[in-house]
């Protein structure tokens, strides 16, 4: 019996089925196109808010001011979409685009959010044009360029990381930046540990901790004692509008402890999956756990993160594949720009991201066997038998 995906390559060797196939992908690349003009026009002109870049844009200001980068910890507004609650490394970065007017900054973000995204598929090596249709037809990608959130900027700087596995200071310097602008990919360095990248681990972290204390040092240090205590309560006012496994269990009636805990674990055992693999030889496979597992471990979910999904899908599948259009699916089950809706919805859209990982995996995981000096697991061919 064929799989699916076996099915879709089937059908894809007919001429006529290829035909309407790339004419669809054609009309889904115009739609794209078209859907991307129009933001960045309404942006320029005003009438879309690029809602997550202009916390940046406004801690960007404070910077240039040498005004206070924080909220208090007792603010109000903590949590809503109109507060800095970053590291200060992406406030110091914006600070040249907060010379521009506003509407033009957030222009120039969504632009270059679109090109971050293109950047990543290039990183890893893809070079099918069919990809990049798709890619920009998932809801996470479409979500993260729109609303100018430096996710996309992640996801590069994690293809980054996977193109220079093989050298230490690239490598490292793509995860340091990442860890001292947001701590999401911490599981790659995990990764490089496990596939015996003692070298660049080290490298990565002293590059992220001395952006990290360099970024604090511009500003002054102002608010870094009060600064845990800011995540801890947007932490308490935020999660339960994201997509984790710790809202599906509480929406299941868990307590809250006890969902705290199943939440644990499945991050705790995707890293140590990471670690595993990495250590048995899967380069590719431990690094497309990594990125599963920093999903997994964080706190706060919003849809965006899951543009994050499209570099382990590169990675193991840099043709067009059934695995492409599996996050497509999040339309369907997710109903909201950034965080969750229903149970079902929160339920589904992690089963989309699960999914999506579990076929990204497949082919790497079934008839393997490591390759060269690189421990890459490729496909290995049944041999022909004579008739």
């Amino acid at each position: 019996m064929t799989t699916l995906g076996q099915s879709l390559s089937l059908v894809t060797l007919n001429g006529r089925a290829r035909l309407v196939f790339t004419g669809l992908l054609i009309a889904a690349a115009a739609a794209a196109t078209f859907g991307l003009l129009d933001v960045f026009l309404l942006v320029i002109t005003g009438q879309h808010e690029v809602v997550d870049f202009r916390p940046y844009y406004t801690a960007a200001e404070a910077v240039l001011r040498g005004e206070d980068l924080y909220p208090a910890v007792d603010d109000a507004t903590l949590g809503s979409a109109r507060v800095y609650v970053y590291p200060p490394l992406t406030a110091i970065v914006v600070v040249p685009l907060s010379l521009l007017p506003l509407s033009v900054a957030e222009g120039v973000v969504v632009v270059g959010g679109a090109l971050a995204v293109v950047a990543t598929l290039l990183a890893v090596g893809v070079r099918d044009w069919r990809c990049y249709v798709v890619a920009f037809c998932w809801a996470p990608v479409l979500s993260a360029v729109q609303l100018g959130n430096v996710t996309v900027f992640l996801g590069l700087a994690a293809a980054l990381a996977w193109r220079f596995r093989d050298r230490d200071l690239p490598a490292s310097i793509s995860i340091g930046v990442a860890l001292a602008a947001k701590f999401l990919l911490w599981p790659l360095v995990v990764w490089l540990v496990a596939t015996r990248r003692i070298r660049a681990a080290l490298l990565a972290c002293a590059i992220g901790a001395v952006l990290f204390a360099g970024s604090w040092a511009i500003v002054g240090f102002e608010g870094i004692a009060e600064y845990p205590d800011i995540l801890r309560r947007l932490q308490g006012e935020v999660e339960i509008g994201s997509y984790t496994a710790y809202v599906v269990a509480l929406d299941a009636g868990a307590a809250s402890w006890v969902a705290r805990a199943l939440w644990l674990a499945l991050g705790l055992a995707l890293l140590g999956s990471v670690l595993i693999v990495g250590r048995r030889g899967g380069n590719r496979t431990a690094f497309i756990l990594a990125i599963a597992a920093a999903l997994a471990l964080t706190p706060i979910v919003w849809l965006h993160y899951f543009e994050l999904l499209l570099v382990a899908v590169a990675v193991a599948r840099p043709r067009l594949g059934f695995v492409w259009f599996v996050p497509l699916a999040m339309w369907f089950v997710s109903t909201t720009d950034s965080g969750n809706g229903t149970t079902f919805e929160t339920s589904a859209t992690l089963v989309v991201a699960a999914l999506t990982i579990g076929l990204a995996l497949r082919p790497l995981v079934e008839g393997v066997r490591p390759v060269g000096s690189d421990p890459e697991l490729v496909p290995t061919r049944a041999p022909v038998q004579a008739t």
